[in-house]
């Protein structure tokens, strides 16, 4: 190549020098290859001698979110891991150098419990804590019997990957977890059992759904006369985790009451020329039988809530005065999604206390159970024999053979109003004998249009929970202790 002499990017021999560019100046753009790093390995660490306390306290982590805790490029010691959550489902995962504790998203209380609290090695293991209860909380807690040493990389993310669900408090025989969680052996966030507090007797249903949650002198909801068909059938054979517990303790399943409108006021019943409050009651129809059944034929049971009329046997609706029902109060306090226009009593699907397909609950005092997904509903006037007014595309509760769908359905006496009856069948009901029992006025309640205003010591309806869309997990502390001795350079 002639060289060049004039001034510019070139050396002395006319050499063009690299430089950024496309050319445009007319001097060609030059790349050069890789260059290999001479420097060791050593050479990128610095000393930086301290102990480090990593912590936190009462963060919550969404369903299929994760917590990076820790990602330092550095050697040192690794002395601790202390995880405490309310929920054994949580998953720590845990990088040291090469080391990881198990992939892709690490280890719960629940699968460490149920195995002996023995999966990993000895050195760099995991044991478990059972707090028995989210309010104390389930630990993982990570303490070596000498400093773990690492020279590269320390990394701990929590990961909640407890899925969304809507069989909790529901029908869950056939629950299983999601890939990298273990599934509950026993699937006992489903229905068929109660929570029981006798302290809370008199405390709001917004209060027992909190107690529900954190729980304090009282074990949390387990339904534990359930089973697992995933257990049964022989998926352990292929390589099916299992856990203890279940994966909705705490704010995951924290339970959200609605009451149905037949047990939030009380009717005046026609008794001469006066009137008094006609309270319902809550009756067991028929017991659950061969409970829970199996997930193509859940068992079931029947509930009767019934109107305790007397002498008359109609609401007041002709006595003047603040005991006399009017049509839109009447109306409106009629359950489960019946309506009346005066005349006739009809049925709205739509209606968001109608029970179909949805949760159903009772409470009486400190006592909350959970029956399960209601599966038919059904109103009767008068008595049994009289007609059965079910849905469309409904069936009788009672199997009464006179059946009516619509909105002719008599709901007057006169000027009175007929007292309803409602039947509800539910799946898979409870595993234990219940008792009958009535709503009460409450303490502070008002009679207004013919009603009283009723308490919720003693009320049903339908239950929803955080689960139905963020089961969420409460981490109430996290404390990581390490000697950092060398920090590596960026």
């Amino acid at each position: 190549m002639q060289s060049n002499r004039q001034p510019g990017n070139f050396t002395t021999d006319g050499t063009p020098i690299a430089v950024p560019g496309t050319g445009a100046l007319g001097i060609p753009t030059i790349f050069a290859g890789a260059a290999k790093d001479m420097r060791r390995a050593d050479s990128l660490l610095r000393e930086d001698e301290r102990l480090i306390v990593t912590e936190f306290n009462n963060l919550t982590i969404d369903t299929g979110k994760n917590f990076p805790v820790l990602d330092a490029k550095e050697a040192g010691e690794l002395h601790s891991i202390v995880v405490v959550s309310d929920n054994p489902y949580l998953q720590c995962f845990i990088q040291i150098d090469d080391f990881r504790n198990q992939e892709p998203n690490g280890i719960t209380v629940a699968e460490l419990l149920y195995n002996g609290n023995m999966i990993g090695t000895s050195q760099r293991r995991f044991r478990a804590g059972d707090g028995q209860s989210p309010s104390v909380g389930y630990s993982l807690i990570f303490e070596p019997m000498k400093p773990v040493q690492y020279t590269d990389r320390l990394r701990i993310i929590l990961y909640n990957n407890i899925p969304s669900s809507t069989s909790v408090y529901g029908k869950g025989l056939g629950y299983r977890n999601s890939a990298t969680l273990p599934t509950p052996a026993v699937p006992a966030h489903m229905a068929g059992s109660t929570f029981e507090q006798s302290s809370l007797a008199a405390v709001s249903l917004d209060d027992m759904a909190q107690a529900m949650t954190t729980p304090v002198g009282s074990p949390a909801y387990f339904s534990g006369k359930t089973y697992s068909t995933a257990s049964i059938n022989g998926s352990i054979l292929s390589g099916l985790k299992l856990g203890t517990d279940h994966p909705y303790v705490g704010i995951a399943g924290k339970p959200k009451f609605s009451i149905d409108p037949s047990a939030a006021a009380i009717p005046r019943e026609k008794v001469g020329s006066s009137s008094r409050d006609a309270v319902y009651r809550l009756k067991i129809r028929d017991e659950a039988e061969r409970f829970p059944g199996t997930v193509n034929s859940y068992s079931s049971m029947k509930v009767d809530i019934v109107c305790q009329v007397g002498e008359s046997g109609v609401l007041n609706g002709s006595n003047a005065g603040t005991q006399l029902l009017t049509t839109a109060t009447y109306s409106a306090n009629l359950g489960f999604g019946y309506s009346s226009d005066g005349t006739n009593t009809s049925v709205d699907t739509t209606s968001p206390n109608f029970p179909v397909g949805k949760r159903i609950f009772y409470r009486v005092g400190g006592q909350i159970a959970m029956l399960g997904v209601c599966t038919a509903v059904s109103l009767t006037y008068d008595n049994e024999g009289t007609n059965e007014l079910v849905p469309v595309g409904g069936a009788s509760v009672i199997g009464n053979s006179l059946t009516e769908t619509g909105a002719a359905f008599d709901s007057k006496n006169v000027s009175d109003f007929k007292a309803p009856s409602y039947h509800l069948q539910i799946e898979p009901g409870l595993s234990a004998t219940s008792t009958d029992f009535a709503n009460e006025v409450s303490p502070s309640g008002t009679l207004a249009d013919g009603f009283t205003a009723a308490s919720d010591f003693a009320c049903w309806g339908t239950v929803t929970s955080n689960a139905d869309t963020n089961p969420q997990v409460l981490v109430k502390k996290i404390d990581v202790r390490r000697r950092k001795v060398y920090s590596k350079e960026g």
